[in-house]
């Protein structure tokens, strides 16, 4: 399984914009052994359980393959979906279509009342992707297959906070997380994996490096429910800390969340497109 190089599973990763994230299975070999050893008593199978992914064919009516599909639900896609709808009822209201405002607002309801419902983990107090499978029973709150918990924390789990869709309570509990300097408050925060996650390198895509579009989601996430002292503390972390970002420096790609290293690409136009709107959103004084 190591040595191979599974063409939908980097497609399952593109397809968020979260390309080798842990949560689509991807870790290193030393860090399996670790996670095995921490987990399993060393037990090397037991452990790769945790991280395998499974595809489903896509079939047309006539039985002919034409793809395949990831085995689990993700957090944020479920998410941007219902902010989707909302945004659509409200056009639809604004052209006189209550009839379609109320069909897609009553989707984003259902969408909402799955994503806390389902993608919600009480234990750790953070929404994770759901894996499923074929022959999984609903349980009691109606939902299947398993929580990803085993992956570790990322940006998808403070996504329904951007969404606006997460319940007050558990948006706390998610804000928790985020402001733990053991988890995502480090030196540049909000890094694509907590440092707790089996997973996380501060050197890999998308497995710590901070990238501006996911650390843009989780402050305004943070001050759509109510915490934008919280929010501001780490707009000022980032530009204090991120390399290059208070003087002259190019804008890179991302960022080391320990050290405030430039990654990536030099001039990144989505890094860029966030930059300013945390400048426009927090930084910016009128007059």
């Amino acid at each position: 399984y190591a040595d191979m190089d599974i063409g939908a599973q980097h497609g399952a990763g593109w397809e968020s914009g979260m390309d080798n994230a842990a949560r689509f299975g991807f870790i290193e070999p030393d860090q399996l052994k670790r996670y095995a050893d921490k987990t399993y008593g060393g037990d090397m199978a037991r452990a790769r359980q945790d991280w395998n992914v499974f595809f489903f064919e896509n079939h047309q009516d006539d039985g002919n393959l034409i793809g395949f599909s990831i085995d689990q639900e993700s957090v944020e896609l479920n998410a941007f979906l219902a902010k989707e709808k909302r945004i659509l009822a409200d056009m639809a209201e604004l052209l006189g279509k209550p009839d379609e405002a109320s069909r897609y607002r009553e989707g984003a309801t259902q969408l909402a009342d799955y994503i806390n419902s389902c993608l919600f983990d009480e234990a750790s107090g953070f929404y994770y992707d759901r894996q499923i499978a074929q022959g999984d029973l609903p349980d009691a709150n109606g939902c299947v297959g398993k929580l990803l918990t085993a992956r570790g924390r990322g940006p998808e789990g403070w996504s329904p906070l951007w969404a606006e869709v997460a319940d007050k309570e558990k948006a706390a509990r998610v804000r928790e997380v985020m402001l733990n300097a053991q988890e995502f408050n480090t030196k540049v925060p909000l890094g694509t994996a907590a440092l707790t996650n089996p997973a996380y390198d501060p050197d890999i895509y998308w497995r710590g490096r901070v990238w501006l579009d996911q650390f843009y989601f989780g402050v305004k996430g943070l001050e759509n429910y109510g915490y934008r002292s919280d929010a501001q503390t780490l707009v000022n972390k980032l530009f204090s800390n991120a390399e290059g970002l208070a003087g002259s420096g190019p804008i890179r790609e991302n960022y080391n969340p320990e050290t405030g290293a430039m990654q990536g690409a030099s001039n990144f136009s989505w890094s860029s497109a966030h930059l300013y709107m945390l400048y426009r959103n927090f930084l910016k004084t009128e007059g």
